[in-house]
């Protein structure tokens, strides 16, 4: 029960932190979240990270709440989804407050317009970082090479919708495992002969 406890409370304090400091949502969690459950406390492997990033983005909802709820399941089920979900809801939920409060004095204002031009720099970065660790765990292969590049092509140049792309990729993922299993079946099947 000691331990749970202990758990329950490290997963609340690390979901609040990364949310803290975590300006532009999910995808810019990413970095500080595989640090501390992947590297640093060993809760989830690479594998883990990489199925709740695709699920994450593959279901409705705020990114960072989906992200909260998938690996505070893994982490301690139906207590640890509270604590990630309420850690991560809460610091922006303390900073939309007291920013409601100040709104008037900072619109139009030079200096708050040069803040958030330099915020949504550093979030391209952490995106961008997020990008690289993920293409380099997933992208092992012909194939996702292959997915990946297609898609990348069909978001930029020709605005197709994100939501094709990930059934279209689905599809294609289901397609190469079927072929993969017939060629498997035949190639035993000939073996038996």
């Amino acid at each position: 029960m000691k331990q749970r406890l202990q758990r329950l409370t490290e997963l609340f304090t690390i979901f609040f932190k990364i949310s803290a400091v975590s300006v532009g949502g999910g995808l810019t969690m990413l970095p500080l979240m595989t640090r501390e459950f992947v590297e640093k406390r060993r809760w989830l492997t690479d594998e883990d990270m990489v199925d709740t990033v695709a699920v994450m983005q593959s279901v409705p909802g705020i990114i960072a709440i989906n992200m909260g709820i998938l690996i505070g399941y893994k982490v301690a089920k139906l207590p640890g989804v509270l604590a990630a979900a309420v850690a991560v809801v809460l610091p922006p939920f303390i900073v939309i407050v007291i920013i409601a409060m100040f709104i008037m004095n900072l619109q139009g204002s030079a200096a708050a317009d040069q803040i958030f031009l330099g915020v949504r720099a550093a979030v391209c970065a952490l995106i961008l970082v997020s990008v690289i660790k993920l293409s380099r765990q997933i992208l092992k292969g012909v194939f996702p090479l292959t997915v990946a590049a297609i898609g990348f092509i069909s978001l930029v140049f020709f605005n197709v919708n994100a939501i094709w792309l990930i059934a279209a990729a689905a599809a294609a993922g289901l397609g190469q495992g079927l072929c993969q299993y017939l060629a498997l079946r035949r190639r035993l099947k000939g073996e038996r002969q």
